[in-house]
């Protein structure tokens, strides 16, 4: 909870100070955004790494395969990172490289999950196939 609070006091303070700092040197702003959301980062890779250990846990309590756990681990981080760099991005005006960046999120997060998708197909086939 703690944590909580100093994430959303510590962006708010970035987000003011920002915003006085535009009028003055904007690059400065961009800079300082960029430094509140890696100290947010930061924050939020601690939150995984916690979350992974509850996997890890979940895993060992009940029987799935671990590619499928690594493969959703992998999903979020790699949400994360583009979210983080779509808003910099965005933030410093560069709207179509923003656009680019969640593109090609969107297109790797597709590309780890159709392994997945192949395994779910072949287990759907496998139950239509002794069913009849």
């Amino acid at each position: 909870m703690t944590d909580m609070i100093a994430v959303g006091v510590l962006g708010v303070a970035a987000v003011l100070l920002a915003m006085e700092l535009k009028t003055v040197r904007a690059e400065f702003a961009v800079y300082l955004a960029m430094g509140a959301g890696l100290v947010i980062t930061w924050y939020t890779v601690g939150r995984l790494s916690m979350l992974a250990e509850l996997f890890t846990r979940f895993m060992n309590e009940v029987p799935v395969d671990a590619v499928y756990v690594t493969t959703l681990l992998k999903m979020i981080g790699i949400t994360y990172t583009v979210q983080f760099c779509v808003g910099l991005c965005r933030d410093a005006g560069y709207g179509s490289v923003a656009g680019q960046i969640e593109t090609f999120g969107k297109l790797t997060v597709l590309s780890i999950g159709v392994p997945i998708l192949f395994a779910l197909l072949d287990t759907v086939r496998s139950f239509l196939y002794t069913g009849a």
